[in-house]
């Protein structure tokens, strides 16, 4: 690909080959592992309390569309990254019904809720909901501005090689009939630091009465998901000015919808 370097400066790779535990406690201490945490967290799978029997006859691992999900007093849900985490500090004794989700699916099914990550760990993470909001519409990856954060983003973004037309044709018939999306577009992005493989990066331009930009994002992931292997994934951003990516696509790209 024909690639555009937000950040030509050399950096030192972070270790991305950690648990996700093991993110955690390096975020308390090294900032420039706070986008790594956000960024596994929405991809990798996460370990939720439910009640008793609640997953009984699930043979397939499905589970509802409202599983009875345990959650504190206080209303808090906690969430766990591996089951083993569920017993730290001894704090529960007995044996526990959980169910496994990706982290994405879990913060778009419990929108609205505070999500505590480890909460029995010496080290957890408390996930309040509107960093769930910035993490669900992307937006928190272009406002964490630690000087260390951006030193080390090391982002290369460019034009596909090849282009998915149908799904493109699809999202246009779509985006022709939202009054509040005026132009799209689509890169290839990898990231030295956090990605195995390039993806697509979908960057939308909307208009100023906007207010919910995950109206947008998940309108584009629905139609994607028929399009993609288990393994693949996009990113999805709002243009915004002098946001990470509007450089490139302001004046290097063209867009495959306009209003």
């Amino acid at each position: 690909m024909s690639n555009y370097n937000r950040n030509k400066n050399a950096v030192a790779k972070l270790n991305t080959n950690l648990t996700l535990a093991q993110i955690i406690e390096q975020a308390g201490t090294n900032p420039e592992y706070r986008i790594v945490f956000y960024n596994r967290f929405l991809k990798d799978d996460i370990y939720v309390l439910v009640e008793k029997g609640a997953l009984e006859g699930k043979t397939d691992g499905s589970m509802d569309p409202t599983p009875p999900i345990i959650a504190f007093e206080n209303n808090c849900i906690p969430v766990f990254t591996h089951p083993d985490r569920i017993y730290d500090s001894s704090a529960i004794h007995q044996e526990m019904d959980y169910m496994k989700v990706r982290g994405n699916d879990f913060l778009e099914m419990t929108l609205g809720a505070t999500i505590i990550v480890n909460p029995f760990s010496k080290v957890y993470k408390e996930l309040v909901v509107e960093e769930i909001a910035e993490m669900l519409n992307g937006s928190i990856f272009n406002t964490l501005s630690s000087p260390v954060l951006k030193a080390q983003m090391n982002v290369k973004i460019g034009a596909p090689e090849t282009e998915p037309t149908v799904l493109l044709e699809e999202l246009k018939t779509a985006f022709s009939e939202h009054e509040l999306i005026n132009a799209a577009y689509i890169g290839w992005t990898f990231n030295e630091i956090l990605d195995k493989n390039a993806h697509y990066v979908f960057a939308i331009e909307c208009a100023k009465e906007l207010t919910d930009f995950k109206e947008v994002a998940d309108l584009i992931s629905n139609f994607c998901k028929p399009h993609l292997t288990k393994e693949e994934y996009i990113d999805i951003i709002k243009l915004e000015k002098n946001g990470n990516f509007s450089d490139y696509f302001y004046n290097h790209a063209t867009p495959f919808y306009t209003k």
